[in-house]
């Protein structure tokens, strides 16, 4: 009885979480993350990525990152689109979806954000981002260490090496789509409800 109880408090624990934080879609080859999963995400991200103050899903498409470097504060507006899975890291491109925004408190740095819009066409200065990250007109590359992603870590272990999945983030839900066939025997849900309490 001990053990179909636990079956069930098990299998209930897993619907509530799938409507909360996260939809597999195995037909379609997608994972689904809720709002409340990319909240814990940008946190990770924030406490992990040097520099980056604040990121936060927009309320209709993609992300606001705030980055700061030497009194320069950068506000990004940016969509992911892929992410290839490496060996022990995985790569990213965003796309931008608004010219980046430069402020700062320093009166030097405000005249030379102004030249920076007028005669650089509002380029961002490669200084101003973090490490691992460049931008090429409108896309944005950034790679990170698999460990870093540990709430990604269940999901990763479903896909193979050099795979690229396609992603959209609309309405504060990141939806990854895979070309490739997922593994979803290696995806184990309960490991994700246990991180995703513990990160509570």
């Amino acid at each position: 009885m001990n053990k179909f109880s636990n079956l069930k408090n098990i299998w209930q624990q897993s619907q509530e979480f799938s409507k909360q934080y996260i939809v597999l879609n195995r037909e379609e080859q997608q994972l689904i993350l809720k709002e409340k999963t990319l909240l814990l995400l940008c946190k990770q991200a924030e406490n992990r990525i040097a520099n980056l103050v604040s990121l936060q899903p927009e309320a209709t498409e993609g992300m606001i990152a705030v980055i700061e470097t030497d009194k320069v504060e950068a506000t990004l507006h940016f969509t992911p689109e892929k992410i290839s899975i490496k060996d022990d890291y995985v790569e990213g491109e965003l796309r931008l979806l608004s010219t980046p925004k430069l402020a700062s408190d320093s009166m030097v740095y405000r005249y030379l954000i102004a030249g920076w819009q007028t005669f650089l066409g509002s380029k961002i200065p490669a200084q101003v981002l973090p490490k691992d990250i460049r931008v090429e007109q409108d896309k944005v590359y950034y790679s990170l260490p698999k460990d870093k992603l540990e709430l990604l870590k269940p999901f990763l272990a479903t896909v193979e090496k050099d795979s690229t999945l396609s992603t959209t983030l609309k309405n504060k839900e990141l939806t990854i789509t895979s070309s490739a066939n997922i593994n979803w025997e290696n995806f184990k849900i309960q490991d994700l409800i246990q991180l995703f309490l513990a990160k509570k």
